[in-house]
C-alpha cells in the first residue's frame, strides 16, 4: 500500500464494517430492541389461531375458551426470551383480542365491571410476562455469569498447565544439570555463559549453576537489595528444620557490613564469625565494580570439609564480583535501552523516545494550531495463542503498518513484546485518525495468515494529550 493511501483527504468514509462480525458480537439480531424471531413466532402464531378462530367460530377471538389459546404465545414468549419479549407477546394477545371486539356492556354490569371484564386477562398477561420474564432474566443473567466464571476458569487452567510445563521442563533441566556436574573448565566455562547475559532476569536463572559450579557447597542462598532490605531469592539445600534468616534490615550487622561497608564474612576469622552469628560459613556482596552499587548478598551455608579452604574463600570473593559485574552491566544495558530511539531491527521508533516526540508535538500544536492523534494496535486472546502464532501476529502487523504508513506518520513498538504498536499522525485530527485506522486494519487483515484472520485485534484513535475520542 502507498504512503497516499493513508491520507485521510483521499477518502471520506472509513470502509463498512462486516456486518457478520457485528452481529457475532451484539448477539441475536434485534429489530426495534427484540430479538427478530421472537417477532416472527408471535406473528406466525397469531396468524395461524386468527385463522382458524376465523375459519371455525366467524371471529370470536375464542370468546368463553378456558384457558384462553392467547396464554400460550405469552407463557412461551417470556419463559424463551424474558421480560421484553414476554411483554411484546401480552401487548399482541390483547391487541389480537379486543381490536375489533370490544363486547357490548351488559344492562346488569356497572362502568367497573365492564372494564374488569374486559382487561382481566389482557392484566393477567402482562403481570405474567412481567413476574415470569424477570424470572427467566435472572435465570440468564446467572447463566451468562457463569459462562463468563467457565471462560475465566478455562483460561487460567490453560495458563496454569502451560506454567506447569514450563516449570518441569525448567526443573528436569535443572536436576540434568547437577547430575552430570563436574569440576572442570568445561562446566565452568558453561556456568559462566549462563551470567554472560544483558537480562538481569537472565542473569539470575544462571546464577545458581555458577555458585554450584565454583564453590560446591551444600546449602548456599542468594539474596537482592530491595530499598534498605536485603530479601531471599534462591534458597539451595535448605532443609524444613534449618532456621537461617530470609530477610536482612538495615539494622542487623550482615547488612551493615556486606551492604554498608561492601566486605566479605568468613568464618575463619573471629571478628567475622561473631557478625555472621551461625548464618553462615560466608557471606560476600554482589557489587558493580563500575558504579559501586549493590545488588544483593551470596551466602555460603554450608560446604563440604575439604572445600573449606583458603582458595575457597577467595574463590568466593572473586565469584560475587564476577556476578556484581554482570548485574551491573545488565543494568546499565536496560538504561541505556530505554533511551534509545530505534528498536533492535530499527525499523520502529522505541516507546520512550515516542512519547517524547509525542509530548513535543502535542505542545507544538498547541502553538501553531494543529492536532496531533496517535493509533494503538493492539491484539486480544494471545493467551490462547502459541509462541509460534503470537510471533506471526508480531510480524504481520509490523509489516503492515510498516507498509502503510505515510512519510509524516511516526510508528513505535509500544512494548508487551512487540505485540502492541503505535502510529502517532502529526497534523491529525481525530477523525481522520479513525479514517486511517480504518485502513491500517485493512492492511494488517491481509497481512495475517488465514488461520489467524479471525483474531481480535482493536485499532484505538486518541488525541495526544487527551483521552480516547
Amino acid at each position: 500500500m502507498s504512503a497516499s493511501a493513508l491520507d485521510p483527504g483521499t477518502q471520506t468514509k472509513p470502509p463498512p464494517a462486516d456486518k457478520t462480525s457485528a452481529k457475532g458480537l451484539d448477539g441475536p439480531a434485534r429489530l426495534l430492541g427484540f430479538r427478530r424471531v421472537a417477532l416472527l413466532e408471535l406473528a406466525l402464531f397469531f396468524a395461524a389461531a386468527l385463522g382458524i378462530d376465523w375459519l371455525s367460530t366467524g371471529g370470536m377471538r375464542f370468546e368463553g375458551v378456558q384457558p384462553h389459546p392467547f396464554w400460550i404465545p405469552v407463557l412461551l414468549i417470556t419463559v424463551q426470551y424474558g421480560t421484553g419479549e414476554g411483554v411484546l407477546a401480552a401487548i399482541a394477545a390483547t391487541v389480537a383480542l379486543r381490536l375489533g371486539n370490544m363486547p357490548e356492556q351488559l344492562i346488569s354490569q356497572d362502568l367497573y365491571q365492564y372494564l374488569y371484564a374486559v382487561s382481566r386477562e389482557p392484566i393477567l398477561w402482562l403481570v405474567t410476562a412481567v413476574l415470569v420474564g424477570e424470572l427467566r432474566m435472572r435465570q440468564l443473567r446467572e447463566r451468562e455469569e457463569l459462562r463468563a466464571s467457565l471462560d475465566t476458569a478455562r483460561k487460567e487452567s490453560d495458563a496454569i498447565a502451560r506454567s506447569y510445563r514450563q516449570l518441569k521442563s525448567v526443573k528436569e533441566s535443572l536436576e540434568t544439570r547437577v547430575a552430570g556436574q563436574l569440576r572442570t573448565v568445561f562446566t565452568l566455562y558453561q556456568a559462566a555463559r549462563a551470567i554472560d547475559k544483558l537480562d538481569e532476569g537472565e542473569i539470575m536463572l544462571g546464577v545458581a549453576d555458577l555458585i554450584r559450579t565454583v564453590m560446591k557447597p551444600e546449602k548456599f542462598s542468594l539474596f537482592l537489595l530491595n530499598n534498605d532490605v536485603l530479601e531471599s531469592v534462591t534458597n539451595e539445600g535448605w532443609d524444613d528444620d534449618d532456621n537461617y534468616a530470609r530477610w536482612f534490615d538495615n539494622s542487623s550487622a550482615i547488612f551493615e557490613t556486606v551492604v554498608g561497608r561492601q566486605r566479605f564474612l568468613s568464618v575463619a576469622r573471629v571478628e567475622e564469625e561473631r557478625t555472621l552469628r551461625g548464618e553462615g560459613l560466608m557471606a560476600g556482596p554482589l557489587v558493580s565494580p563500575d558504579t559501586g552499587e549493590v545488588f544483593g548478598m551470596v551466602k555460603i551455608e554450608s560446604l563440604g570439609f575439604m572445600d573449606l579452604s583458603v582458595n575457597s574463600v577467595e574463590n568466593f570473593r572473586i565469584l560475587c564480583e564476577w556476578i556484581g559485574t554482570a548485574l551491573g552491566k545488565a543494568k546499565q544495558y536496560r538504561e541505556a535501552n530505554e533511551q534509545r530511539v530505534f528498536t533492535e531491527d530499527g525499523s520502529l521508533y522505541t516507546s520512550s523516545f515516542i512519547g517524547r516526540q509525542a509530548e513535543f508535538l502535542a505542545h507544538l500544536g498547541k502553538r501553531l494550531g494543529f492536532e496531533t492523534s496517535m493509533i494503538t494496535i493492539k491484539p486480544h486472546g494471545l493467551a490462547r495463542l502459541t509462541v509460534a502464532q503470537r510471533s506471526e501476529v508480531a510480524a504481520s502487523i509490523g509489516k503492515a503498518v510498516r507498509a502503510s504508513l505515510r512519510d509524516t506518520d511516526l510508528a513505535c513498538d509500544i512494548g508487551h513484546n512487540g505485540l502492541v504498536y503505535g502510529v502517532v499522525l502529526p497534523a491529525t485530527g481525530v477523525e481522520q485518525a479513525r479514517i486511517v485506522a480504518a485502513k491500517l486494519e485493512t492492511a494488517v487483515r491481509k497481512a495475517l495468515p488465514a488461520r489467524l484472520s479471525t483474531i481480535t485485534i482493536s485499532f484505538v484513535a486518541e488525541s495526544v494529550g487527551g483521552g480516547e475520542k
